[in-house]
């Protein structure tokens, strides 16, 4: 099991574009820690895996979905961080992540995600997963958090040979997937 920390309002403030929405108590406690509503509104937007509300409804709720909970993975990164892949019983939210060879390739497109480009596809449907990732540093700092199978993040100039190949190769081979408006 991970080492226990307490997430910081910055991190899970980071968390919130893995939401849709959160409670007001959450929302209010960002908005005194300084965040505007507009700020808020943009996290919650972002595309990508988002957990389901009915489980949780703020990025600290995480802490106890997993506290006495066993990862079925653990990957260690080169800057220190540790990918904690965790199995539930019943779906914690969206996989919005998929595999090109899955897809007819016409279909994707480009879009904005955050200032990175990123290729898409558009489903009527997010698939739910019962799966989520917790990365975190070795002293236990929250890092990211996402409902899905695990996924590298972009390839970036932090990672190792090995790590920027396996991102890249990641990246090349896999979409995001959105919802149809």
């Amino acid at each position: 099991m991970e080492t226990a920390q307490s997430m910081t309002v910055e991190q899970a403030y980071y968390l919130l574009k893995h939401f849709t929405e959160i409670d007001l108590k959450t929302r209010n406690q960002f908005l005194e820690f300084g965040y505007s509503e507009k700020e808020i509104n943009a996290h919650l937007q972002l595309i990508g895996s988002k957990f389901q509300h009915a489980l949780c409804q703020n990025p600290f709720q995480l802490e106890s979905l997993v506290k006495d909970k066993e990862p079925i993975e653990q990957i260690i990164q080169s800057n220190d961080r540790i990918a904690f892949v965790y199995e539930f019983d019943q779906p914690v939210g969206t996989e919005q992540i998929i595999s090109r060879s899955a897809i007819h390739q016409k279909e994707i497109f480009q879009l904005d995600r955050n200032g990175n480009q990123i290729e898409a596809v558009r489903y009527d449907y997010l698939p739910l997963t019962n799966n989520m990732v917790i990365v975190k540093s070795n002293e236990g700092a929250w890092i990211t958090a996402f409902p899905g199978k695990y996924a590298p993040a972009f390839p970036s100039s932090w990672m190792t040979k090995e790590e920027f190949t396996f991102a890249t190769d990641f990246w090349q081979n896999h979409v995001f997937i959105v919802q149809h408006p």
